[in-house]
């Protein structure tokens, strides 16, 4: 670093040097400055304080230094970066964490103040908690999620954008080690066995045909046949039939808040599924009986009554009644395509072709999830096994 000893015109002297910093971030283009002090070694303290103001600010002199009261308030902006690259399951699943979790341990701090131990004894707390807490109906208590691996994630990625903007020198989540979750119980997959699937199908024939048991029989022979996520079932729309080719086109969700979402869970689940016969003729039914009950039918959703769309929350109640009264578990919507997969596994179909009917991201989401459920099959491959041996 040369610097330079400079007379002012009052006869007394300083010194002077050229700081190259870096090349900016944003521009791309090299930057300088100059520090000036009252001795050499000021001069060149000044000059290196310059270079690591440079970097904490994110290599760049295009924006001013970003400063936040406190940890809240640095989420907060976070936050609102992070919505607008992923979709809405995730805003309300991180909007979570931050409400029940994140924010009451850390909100008020100021960022200086949270350290590596401070976050490990809060992560311990979350951790003992969900290791603790009473499970019913396979939940925990409120605020006492399993989920603490996620949320310490959810923090790192907060102090990762701190970084960024050079607003601290480290991340002090990194440093933190989340403890095991007990495997406390088992999850079971509910679903309906032969019989069970024989009462409720039975039960659905002997339903008046109403224009709103029209719509459930049709409903849950849908979800039966196809497998899809209700959400995916109830965001289709007419022009996702194709009664020429029997298929449906599955390109969107409707959320559990009503909200439609024109992207489905993840890029595998966008998908193309064959219908069989009877599932068409049901579609048709109802279509043909929507047509007259409505003046002008504009690409309506398929499962609506009189231009008004079903949402979650309503026929899950309905559903629960028709389980009831059917005499058969309550195995909710989700149930219809445990039971799907069930069927096509206990048929010897090729578990790919499960998983992409389905709209699995991972051949090994499928066999993890329904494997088990071919356990019919197991006598069935000993005995085939058995006779390989006898050819020999």
């Amino acid at each position: 670093m040369k610097i330079n000893k400079i007379e002012k015109k009052d006869g007394t002297f300083v010194y002077r040097t050229n700081v190259y910093l870096g090349v900016d971030s944003l521009t791309g283009k090299q930057v300088r400055t100059t520090a000036t002090g009252k001795t050499r070694k000021m001069c060149e303290m000044k000059a290196n304080q310059a270079i690591n103001n440079f970097i904490k600010n994110g290599s760049t002199v295009a924006r001013k230094k970003v400063d936040f009261d406190n940890f809240n308030s640095l989420a907060e902006s976070w936050f609102d970066n992070y919505k607008l690259t992923v979709k809405l399951h995730s805003i309300r699943a991180t909007q979570n964490f931050l409400k029940v979790y994140i924010l009451p341990a850390l909100g008020s701090y100021k960022l200086n103040k949270i350290s590596s131990i401070m976050l490990q004894e809060i992560v311990n707390v979350w951790a003992r908690n969900a290791n603790t807490a009473k499970i019913v109906n396979g939940k925990r208590e409120k605020g006492k999620c399993k989920d603490y691996k996620l949320i310490l994630n959810t923090i790192k990625r907060i102090f990762d954008y701190a970084l960024q903007l050079g607003i601290v020198d480290t991340n002090p989540a990194t440093k933190v080690i989340p403890p095991k979750l007990k495997n406390r119980t088992v999850k079971t997959i509910k679903y309906f066995d032969n019989n069970e699937l024989k009462r409720f199908l039975n039960y659905l024939n002997t339903l008046e045909l109403t224009v709103n048991n029209q719509l459930n029989i049709t409903l849950y022979n849908f979800l039966l046949a196809t497998g899809l996520r209700v959400g995916e079932a109830l965001a289709l729309n007419w022009s996702d039939i194709d009664f020429i080719n029997n298929t449906v086109q599955v390109s969107k969700t409707l959320l559990q808040n009503g909200t439609l979402q024109n992207t489905p869970k993840t890029r595998e689940s966008n998908r193309l599924i064959s219908l069989d016969p009877h599932t068409l003729s049901l579609l048709k039914k109802l279509k043909l009986r929507q047509s007259k009950s409505v003046l002008s039918l504009v690409d309506a959703r398929v499962f609506s009554c009189f231009g008004i769309s079903y949402s979650y929350t309503n026929e899950k109640l309905i559903l629960k009644k028709h389980f009831k009264n059917a005499g058969v578990p309550d195995i909710g919507f989700h149930g219809f395509r445990h039971t799907h997969a069930s069927l096509l596994m206990n048929n010897d179909v090729n578990p790919k072709e499960i998983q992409a009917r389905l709209g699995h991201a991972d051949y090994s989401i499928t066999m993890n999830t329904y494997s088990h459920l071919s356990e019919s099959k197991e006598k069935d491959t000993a005995e085939k096994f058995g006779e390989i041996l006898k050819a020999l």
